[in-house]
């Protein structure tokens, strides 16, 4: 007789990003948290109750402060709110980030190797700010072309993808298009483009992200949870 798998009570998720990719603002728009997360060690203890009364803070300051300057991808965070999810933050790669590029690689291997459903890595969150002037660093290629990570799925997530509707809506003035069309058109335009130009680049890496999903940044809870919903059932 076959052995069933119950679904686990814990969602655990490696989210990645550069500074400023909107890490933050989509774990609280996942979680309908407005607050900060909780921050856990490796034995599930709290390292320090966090209070942080301004706004917009990163994941990264957070570790920061809590860790007095030393990045710890063991620590997990939580939000009170939504206890059902479990997630590690990577601060991303820079040109010759070797050691955090290997860090990420133990962890997930290690994730990956557990016998615990609860405590294995269910998915990784690969976050692009699509207002940057650098698509994709070659660290972060280096991560899709040598790192295989089974079958714990990736999703890469634009955000701020809205920054590509100016210059599609530049375009489409070039084009001899009206103002206002121009204005309802750019977000579809902007869409074409990138499926045009930029997402044969990510499906031609070496592990292809599962999935792309693409957010403006004024998407909201609904927006966020059900893409991201809908493609880690599609998976």
């Amino acid at each position: 007789m076959t052995e069933q798998i119950g679904r686990p009570n814990e969602f655990r998720i490696l989210i990645i990003g550069r500074a400023n990719a909107g890490k933050t603002s989509i774990l609280r728009a996942v979680c309908g948290a407005e607050g900060e997360p909780d921050v856990y060690d490796q034995d599930g203890k709290k390292v320090r109750d966090v209070v942080l009364s301004q706004s917009g803070m990163s994941l990264r300051y957070i570790l920061t402060v809590l860790q007095r300057g030393e990045h710890n991808i063991e620590y997990s965070l939580r939000f009170p709110s939504s206890p059902g999810f479990v997630f590690h933050d990577s601060r991303g790669f820079e040109s010759g980030a070797v050691e955090e590029l290997e860090l990420v690689r133990e962890f997930i291997r290690k994730k990956a190797s557990l016998g615990s459903v609860k405590n294995q890595l269910h998915a990784i969150w690969y976050c692009f700010s699509a207002d940057s002037n650098r698509f994709m660093t070659a660290a972060e290629k280096e991560f899709f072309d040598t790192i295989d990570t089974g079958s714990v799925p990736v999703i890469a997530i634009f955000t701020k993808f809205d920054a590509l509707d100016a210059t599609a809506f530049s375009a489409l003035i070039d084009q001899g298009v009206s103002f206002e069309e121009a204005q309802k058109q750019a977000p579809e335009y902007a869409q074409a483009q990138f499926d045009q130009n930029l997402l044969p680049l990510v499906e031609q890496l070496a592990h292809p992200p599962r999935a792309v999903v693409c957010l403006r940044s004024t998407y909201s809870i609904m927006d966020v949870g059900y893409q991201l919903t809908y493609f880690h059932m599609q998976i």
